[in-house]
Formats: structure tokens, sequence, C-alpha cells
């Protein structure tokens, strides 16, 4: 397998046409052709479906595809780490957060990328957490801030943050708890909103786990709700309670429309940390960014900026 034939099998995905590919890439249609023929029987499958109208990646295809955006990531950071200088920080590297943290720490993190490392190509990436692990662990991210509960063997956890639950609930909900803490159970006696199974990896599957661990009965769901936005929209319109760390509905508790109790459980908490695969290579960038990461989240916590949050 050749990286020429990675690149062409990469631009017929994008372009969706063998003839458009080959432009882009500057070779002859016959040549990129054979290449992936060649790179067919290489594999072993079959990467394409070819009609009249174009090409159309097979299931096979679409696997292949994420692994060779992958390798064409890992050789530019090689490039990149073999030319660099210790004076001079350059780079790319994706970070990847779940909702559940993106909308507090992205601008933080962005900001404080671009002050100490402006030679970085920085990406961030919001993702649903069903995603995260699957990128992570085919080289599409070089980090992400995840949960600690069933990591796959490949993927090494630094803790990072620990976070209690709240019970949310709309102002003047009819059936809202009296003011101040609540137990898990009074917590799962009403209709909750909560991100499905495969997405709630950061929120739902730590309650989940709690209430089973316990032996309690698992809350009535009222709705699955994939976004965050959207979930506290729902909790707002008085469709059901939902249970999340403090600071992602901050904004809307200062703001009178939310209201929070904390769920006073011993070790009833989530734990964030910085996840990295140990089967890509390691690279000097990835450890700065974690520790600038580690260095924004103290601050964070330190100064208030992350209500309930307490840096590991």
């Amino acid at each position: 397998m050749e990286i020429r034939q990675i690149k062409y099998f990469v631009a017929v995905i994008d372009c969706g046409s063998l003839s458009r590919a080959a432009r882009q890439v500057h070779v002859a249609q016959s040549a990129l052709s054979k290449q992936m023929s060649a790179l067919e029987d290489e594999l072993g499958v079959q990467l394409f479906h070819r009609s009249h109208n174009g090409v159309t990646p097979s299931e096979a295809g679409k696997v292949f595809y994420e692994y060779a955006l992958g390798m064409l990531k890992h050789l530019v950071d090689a490039r990149a780490a073999v030319s660099s200088s210790p004076e001079l920080v350059s780079g790319s590297i994706i970070v990847a957060l779940p909702q559940s943290v993106a909308t507090l720490l992205a601008m933080p993190l962005l900001r404080a990328v671009a002050a100490r490392y402006p030679q970085v190509s920085f990406h961030l990436n919001e993702e649903l957490t069903g995603n995260v692990m699957d990128q992570l662990t085919r080289g599409r991210v070089d980090l992400a801030l995840f949960s600690s509960l069933d990591l796959p063997p490949q993927v090494l956890f630094s803790p990072l943050i620990e976070e209690d639950f709240y019970l949310i609930h709309r102002a003047n909900a009819p059936d809202a708890p009296a003011a101040g803490e609540v137990s898990l159970a009074q917590a799962l006696a009403r209709p909750l909103v909560f991100p499905s199974q495969a997405h709630g990896h950061c929120t739902r599957t730590l309650v989940e786990r709690a209430v089973k661990e316990r032996g309690l009965a698992a809350g009535d769901i009222a709705m699955e709700v994939n976004s965050v936005h959207i979930l506290k929209s729902a909790v707002e319109a008085g469709i059901g309670h939902t249970i999340m760390p403090l600071n992602l509905a901050m904004r809307e508790i200062e703001d009178g429309r939310l209201v929070a109790h904390r769920i006073a459980v011993d070790g009833f908490s989530r734990t964030l940390g910085i996840c990295s695969c140990a089967s890509m290579p390691a690279s000097p960038l990835k450890t700065l960014i974690s520790e600038l990461i580690r260095e924004v989240v103290r601050s964070m916590c330190e100064c208030g900026d992350w209500p309930g949050g307490r840096a590991l």
C-alpha cells in the first residue's frame, strides 16, 4: 500500500467521481483507476460502487475512509514534528469536546492556545459522546475530554475535573421539590429528559450506573434529546426535569428560567479527563496542549468560571 494510493482514495471519495478526482490530484483518470483497483486487490475488498453517476463508497470503503484520513493526518503531523524547533511550537492538533463541556470550555481554550502557541493549527470539534472514542481510536482526533466510564483498553485517561450532579427543572414547576438538596430517589421520581443511551456517556450513562449500583428504580424517560441546548429548552418548556452537572445550565439558572438542586449522594459525580490513544504516535505538541487544557480548567475552577467543578 502506497501513500499516494491513500491520497487518491480520499480524493475519489471526496469528489464522488474518478474524473474529478483525477483532475484534483493531477493524474490521468486511467492511472487513478488502476491505482484504486490495486488498492482494492491489496485490501481484498471492494471499496467503491461504480455507476454512470460516479462512485460511492462501499461499506468497507466507508470504514477505510476514516482510517485513511487518520493516516494522512499523522503524515502531516510527522512532517511538522521533525521540522519544528524547540523554540517555535508548531504543527496541527485536533481536540474533541463532548457537548456537555464544549459550551463552557471551548472559548477559554481557543483563546489560551492562540495566545500561547500562535503557530499551532488548532482544531476544536464539538461531538456527540457516542462518536468521540471512535474518532480518537481511529486517529481522527488527537485528544478528547471524556468520562472515565467504560473506556476502550487502548485509551489513556488522565483525570481532569470532578463535578456533582444536579436535578434541573423549570422555574415554578408544579412538581418541583422543596428548595435545597434532594436524594437520588427524589430526582428519579419525576419524568426526565435525557440524551439517548448512544450519546449519554458523560451524563445519562453515569446516572444510570449510579441508579443500578444503589438498587433504585430507573426514572421515567419523558424524552430523549441529543443536544444540550434543545434538552434544556425541553426542560424549560415543562416536558420533564433532567439530571446534569451544574455548569450546563448555569446561564438559565442565573436568568431565573431553570432551578437546580444538588443531588446529595456520596460518590455520585462525574470525573472527566484528558484522553489519548496509546496506539497513536505521541508528540510534544499533544503533551503541551494537554498541559494547557489542565491549566485552563484549573484556572476556571479557581475563579468560579466552572460552576460546581473541582480541578483534579
